[in-house]
């Protein structure tokens, strides 16, 4: 089943993310962990399609994201286990390949402002669970449309929160980058995977319980 095209009118839930409320990031520690994704490399491509990005402003110019968790596993399952299928008989990540990312935490300096894609904001919106939040990647540029065309109707909507695909017991968001520039302050916690012994412990922590085999 494909994502079916957002449609006029728009009436979504929103909800704020308090002030100081951290969000979880696992990110390339060449960069400070919240620093945006521009959306685009060097030459101008745009970047390869997320969930929810990359998408355009209404004049077109790429709008830098940045995903996040309400939890330190939620972060790991949407970036570490990301690309690990459910009912792979074998289950394996090559933790070499994530030896440069590192654990940040991230904490806005104000509310903020998100449409709410969990089961009552989806309800509102009229699109199933399956279409925008569970569907495979290859959706991904109709599940983008969704956050392009929120973020064109609402100039005060900050980013998405949803439960997370991957650990849905937590929330992760997607933020704006054009929107909350300057808002979010951030801290690293340890260094790279490589030399970070308690980032390593608690991947191979969740990997135990998910019957992922990490090394």
């Amino acid at each position: 089943m494909s994502c079916r095209v957002p449609t006029a009118p728009l009436d979504p839930l929103f909800e704020d993310w308090p002030a100081g409320d951290t969000i979880h990031v696992i990110h390339d520690t060449a960069f400070a962990p919240e620093s945006f994704n521009p959306g685009a490399d060097a030459a101008g491509v745009p970047r390869k399609p997320t969930r929810f990005a990359p998408i355009r402003d209404a004049k077109g110019k790429l709008v830098p994201y940045l995903y996040g968790g309400a939890t330190l596993d939620c972060a790991i399952f949407e970036t570490v286990f990301h690309d690990v299928p459910f009912d792979a008989p074998d289950k394996y990540v090559d933790l070499d390949a994530f030896a440069q990312r590192g654990h940040g935490q991230l904490q806005p300096q104000r509310a903020l402002r998100l449409v709410d894609l969990t089961s009552e904001g989806l309800h509102r919106i009229k699109v199933p669970k399956e279409e925008l939040i569970a569907s495979p990647s290859r959706d991904y540029p109709a599940t983008a449309a969704w956050a392009q065309a929120l973020h064109h109707r609402f100039a005060d909507v900050d980013g998405l929160v949803w439960m997370s695909r991957q650990r849905d017991r937590d929330r992760s968001v997607v933020l704006f980058g054009d929107r909350v520039k300057g808002v979010l302050a951030g801290t690293r916690i340890g260094g790279p995977l490589a030399r970070n012994d308690g980032l390593r412990q608690a991947i191979l922590a969740a990997a135990l319980r998910a019957g992922i085999d990490a090394s």
